[in-house]
Formats: structure tokens, C-alpha cells, sequence
């Protein structure tokens, strides 16, 4: 077969399974002497078959070995999506070499950066190539090119493709994408699929799982879920689930938290039952405002001031800030006999109080 209908296999795969394409990367090939002449004038090694430079979009492969194809996926596909398209690998293109260097080998600050599946963006880098390398070649038919290659392979580099793809596995492939950065495109079931492998026995302890905030591709997934475990808050970088015990959760509702009410009234039910969903909507619009539940959406926002000289990430800081005006505001607005439910009604509603 042709290396055009190799590439046209290729591209098929990924832009159908992760909706992904390659737009800005080019490919050229080198062979005998012109790829050691290219090799000695970069200061690469000459013994590699392939690299990719990100700062100017382009992988070069050396065609002249038995293992040009999978070498070509790991480069051109493997490189070239995550720098067009990971948020972990976009940056690269406006770094210089030296700044790209040390971004890439320095240990990440999980304070700054919670995407990724290791504890360098190189590995992130080289991890996310090889294993979309053995993916390409054993969809395409040429498994045997991959298991040639993997004879070649030194140690660092094999131990990372076992253990992206044994992340994969834990994660789902739509988990282990969302993990590296990738736009998230998804259905409910994508979703309900890597909630069963996050939360494994757990899961089946859930009632309700929601489904709120923009839902863009290169946005966080909110998911507010109600369920018999423990309260709890998740963040893993994409994954933002708000997790209430039942119990937690009809105390809050009666109370008119803010918290509770936006995933309610802003979102979609995409596991649960469909008449708890609308019974638990239904106590809220027929709750009686309170002088307690005035009193606690506003000692909610005092206790989420308390906690601001504690947070050192820029996302913690900002989620705490906001929570802190949305409580105050809710309890404003709940004084003057009003329900809003919702962060975007509390935003937008034309009678704008200030504290």
C-alpha cells in the first residue's frame, strides 16, 4: 500500500474517534546521508529514525528503515496532535528551544498544572506518541512494523508506553485524551462509562448525576452528582464533580444553597432517576424562604471568605471568590423574597445588589 492511503488511514482514525486533524503539521523525509547531514547540522541524534520540532509545526522521518511507518505516527501524529491540540503541548509552539526545554523536563507544580498522566511534560510528551504509535499501527494493519519497533525501543520509553497504557485502561481512552488535554467531545455515555472506572463499586452508590456549566470542548466537565458516599469535591484538571451525600443534599436544597440549586435548575440528568430529579426541583420551587435559609447562604459565603488566605492555586482562588459573592448576593436577593437558583439568573438579574 501506498504511504498516501497509510496517512489517509491514519488521519481517518483520529479525526473519527477523537475529532481531531492535523492542520498545521508537515512532514518530510530524509534518507542515508541527507538524514545524517540533517541530523549533524541540528545536533540530533543520528541513530534516531524521526523527531519533531514544535516551534515550527514539523515532523521529520528518516524513510530509509523498516520502521518508517510506525516512526511517521509517532512523529507526525503522535507530536504533531499534541502540539496542535493538547493544552499541555499548544504552548510549546511560542516557546524558544530553551524554553521548551525547560518546560518540558522541569517537574510540574501540581498547583499549576493538574493535566497530565506523569511528572514531566516530556514524558507527557513522549508517552501520548508512542502509545498513539502502537494504536495507528495495529488499526491500520501493520502491527507487525510496531512489534519491530518495539525491539528498538530502550528502556524509559518502554516502561512509559506500558504505563500509558495501562493508564488508558484505568481511565478510558476518552479519560486518558481529557487527561492530556485534549478537546473533550462526548455523550452521556462517554461519560457515565469513566465514572464507572473512577468510581468502580462506588458508582453504583450514586442517585442522580448532572450534567452543568458551558460543556465546551476545551472547558472543564462539571458534573454535580448525588449519591449515598461521602460529600466530596473532585478536580483533576477537566473532571469537576461536586458530590453531595443525599442527606447533605435535601438539607442544602431546603436551605436554597446556591451550590446546590445551579446544578439543579442549570443542568441536564444524564443517570438517575428521572422523578427524584424532578421531586428534589419541585421542593425548591415550593420551599418557603426562611430566616435560616437566608442565614445560611450567608454563612456559607463567610465560611468560603475564611478560606481564601489558604488557597494557593489561581483556580481554587478564583472558584472561592466567586462562591463567596454568589452566596451573598443569593442571600440578598432571598431577603427581598426572590429565588434566582441559579449562577447565571444571580449574574444577570436586572436588580443588581451590591455588599
Amino acid at each position: 500500500m501506498s504511504l498516501e492511503h497509510h496517512l489517509r488511514e491514519a488521519s481517518a482514525y483520529v479525526s473519527s474517534q477523537f475529532n481531531i486533524d492535523i492542520v498545521q503539521s508537515r512532514l518530510k523525509f530524509y534518507s542515508g546521508e541527507r538524514w545524517h547531514r540533517f541530523c549533524n547540522i541540528n545536533g540530533f541524534h543520528q541513530s534516531s529514525t524521526g523527531v519533531y520540532i514544535p516551534q515550527a509545526y514539523k515532523a521529520y522521518v528518516r524513510e530509509d528503515t523498516p520502521v518508517m511507518l510506525s516512526t511517521l505516527y509517532h512523529e507526525y501524529y503522535g507530536h504533531g496532535l499534541f502540539c496542535e491540540h493538547s493544552e499541555i503541548g499548544r504552548p510549546l509552539y511560542s516557546m524558544s528551544k530553551k524554553e521548551g526545554e525547560l518546560y518540558l523536563y522541569k517537574t510540574i507544580d501540581n498547583q499549576v498544572q493538574q493535566l497530565g498522566l506523569a511528572s514531566k511534560n516530556v514524558y507527557n510528551y513522549e508517552g501520548f506518541a508512542v502509545w498513539l504509535e502502537s494504536l495507528l499501527c495495529r488499526v491500520t494493519g501493520n502491527e507487525n512494523v510496531w512489534q519491530q519497533k518495539l525491539t528498538t525501543l530502550n528502556r524509559n520509553i518502554l516502561e512509559l508506553y506500558h504505563y500509558f497504557r495501562y493508564a488508558e485502561s484505568r481511565l478510558t481512552t476518552f479519560g486518558f485524551m481529557s487527561q492530556l488535554g485534549f478537546p473533550k467531545h462526548y455523550d452521556k455515555e462517554k461519560l457515565i462509562s469513566t465514572l464507572r472506572h473512577l468510581y468502580s463499586d462506588k458508582f453504583f452508590n450514586i442517585d442522580l448525576v448532572i450534567l452543568y456549566g458551558s460543556q465546551k470542548p476545551k472547558s472543564d466537565i462539571d458534573l454535580f452528582i448525588v449519591s449515598s458516599n461521602p460529600s466530596t469535591n473532585f478536580f483533576n484538571g477537566w473532571l469537576d464533580i461536586y458530590e453531595l451525600n443525599r442527606e447533605e443534599f435535601r438539607h442544602l436544597l431546603s436551605n436554597l444553597d446556591i451550590s446546590a440549586t445551579d446544578p439543579l435548575f442549570s443542568g441536564r440528568l444524564i443517570y438517575g432517576d428521572t422523578n427524584y430529579f424532578q421531586q428534589a426541583k419541585q421542593q425548591v420551587l415550593h420551599a418557603t424562604i426562611t430566616p435560616e435559609s437566608i442565614q445560611h447562604n450567608r454563612q456559607r459565603s463567610e465560611e468560603q471568605a475564611s478560606l481564601l488566605n489558604s488557597l494557593k492555586s489561581k483556580r481554587d482562588l478564583k472558584v472561592c471568590t466567586s462562591y463567596i459573592y454568589s452566596y451573598q448576593k443569593n442571600a440578598q436577593h432571598l431577603e427581598q423574597g426572590t429565588k434566582l437558583l441559579t449562577l447565571n439568573n444571580l449574574l444577570n438579574h436586572p436588580h443588581h445588589l451590591f455588599f
